[in-house]
């Protein structure tokens, strides 16, 4: 089901958070962008219709972290299987994102140049174009790993677990979490950590380590799903 060796793929997944704690503190540090957040307010409130109650000060805390534009890269957690056949992770945090990116960018490029294939759940339509877009506005060259506007579709090296659930059905239900449930998988989901509150742990609370942890979490469960693809008979 899954083609590429796993000792060759790179399992990966980041937790972002909204470029400031709230709206107030980014119309002081930046009043274009936050202009330019209430401009697109209706198209955030169109793709998430549960929100559209919301004024824009909580629709920032609660949305921002999925916009690329409107956030920034808090904790990356990538893994790999070893020449012993172990899988190990590393995590990468630090609240100066530039560093972050620069940490990434080193582990993404070595990896492209041996071949391995970025795997995560949903990554081609969140992981990557975070990475790609977070490292342009910082200043900074995506490495040839992330796909850009003129990559093939075939010439892609990135494994969508999320595209692997769907099937083709793309209207399909198709969580990570839900696979975890159903593959007999533990989630990294849990009561007091999950992506929504990922915002309030880091800017109200500075829970940089539980961040990471959860982080770190979801990757083993990723692997563990892909494990279990790659040993069907």
């Amino acid at each position: 089901m899954i083609n590429v060796p796993i000792d060759k793929i790179l399992f990966i997944d980041i937790e972002t958070v909204g470029i400031t704690k709230n709206f107030e503190d980014l119309k002081k540090q930046n009043p274009k962008l936050s202009s330019l957040f209430v401009h697109y307010e209706t198209w955030v409130k169109k793709r998430f219709p549960e929100d559209e109650k919301l004024t824009i000060d909580e629709l920032f805390v609660s949305r921002a972290a999925l916009v690329p534009e409107f956030a920034k890269i808090v904790t990356v957690c990538v893994g790999v299987v070893d020449q012993s056949g172990k899988f190990k992770t590393s995590v990468i945090s630090n609240t100066d994102e530039v560093k972050l990116l620069e940490d990434l960018r080193k582990t993404l490029f070595k990896s492209g140049e041996m071949g391995y294939f970025l795997c995560g759940h949903n990554v081609k339509n969140f992981d990557i174009p975070m990475i790609g877009k977070r490292m342009v506005i910082n200043g900074l060259m995506p490495p040839k790993i992330i796909p850009s506007y003129d990559t093939k579709p075939w010439e892609i090296k990135a494994i969508d677990t999320r595209e692997v659930w769907q099937y083709g059905q793309y209207a399909s239900i198709s969580t990570l979490d839900l696979m975890c449930g159903v593959m007999g998988v533990e989630s990294s989901k849990s009561d007091d950590m999950d992506g929504s509150k990922v915002h309030t742990a880091y800017w109200e609370k500075q829970e940089y380590q539980k961040i990471g942890d959860y982080c770190e979490k979801d990757v083993k469960v990723l692997y563990d799903v892909v494990y279990k693809l790659t040993k069907l008979k």
